[in-house]
């Protein structure tokens, strides 16, 4: 789609007359006429002015394979960043919630077993291996930006570690009041703590958390 072709579907799309165009532009209705028939190309300063006034980029206004503002180099860029900063809140989150998932296992057969209830629980060294794994993938993302001298990413490993500090515990202070319900509690109150973790993180990205307004 040429230049001409897309002034053409903006100043329609605007309900624009090509007078009202030229008038808003300071050029002549002819200039227009002949920039959308393609038989001149307007000067660099036309073609800013028109990606001001419709609010579009130069590149998608140049580019005759651009059909859309978000066929530009610039959009798939910013798109590419978008996927990759969600991507990274998404694993963050995930590690995290693996790495809980053993303790409460743990936890929930430890109790059960010492009140005698019907619960298998899982393998101890199972549990381990697992913990050793998930472990290891979130002190990878620790590394990685302790490297990279992240500020913000210490208030992250301080949510994280109250999260894993209620796992361990707080089934242990409540187990005689609440039995497995102890379990529950804890889950609730870590929840919260990796929550905070990333709502860090989201916010670190530039991605929304909440509502918006």
């Amino acid at each position: 789609m040429t230049f001409g072709e897309k002034l053409y579907r903006l100043r329609k799309e605007r309900g624009m007359s090509q007078e009202a165009l030229a008038q808003e532009l300071g050029v002549s209705r002819q200039a227009i006429s002949r920039w959308e028939l393609g038989e001149v190309a307007p000067d660099t300063g036309n073609v800013l002015a028109v990606s001001r006034l419709f609010g579009v980029s130069t590149d998608y206004l140049l580019r005759d394979e651009c059909e859309r503002e978000a066929d530009t180099p610039a959009a798939h860029r910013a798109e590419q960043s978008l996927q990759e900063r969600q991507a990274a809140v998404g694993k963050g989150f995930l590690v995290r919630v693996c790495c809980l998932s053993p303790l409460i296992l743990f936890q929930l057969g430890r109790i059960s077993v010492k009140q005698g209830l019907d619960y298998t629980p899982a393998p101890v060294t199972y549990l381990l291996l697992l913990q050793a794994v998930f472990c290891a993938l979130l002190f990878r993302e620790y590394w990685r930006h302790l490297k990279q001298n992240d500020g913000w990413y210490q208030k992250v490993r301080s949510f994280d570690t109250l999260a894993f500090a209620c796992m361990l515990v707080v089934p242990y202070l409540l187990e005689e009041i609440l039995g497995t319900f102890s379990v529950l509690v804890a889950l609730v109150v870590a929840s919260l703590f990796i929550t905070c973790s990333v709502k860090r993180m989201r916010l670190h990205y530039g991605l929304p958390w909440g509502k918006r307004r």
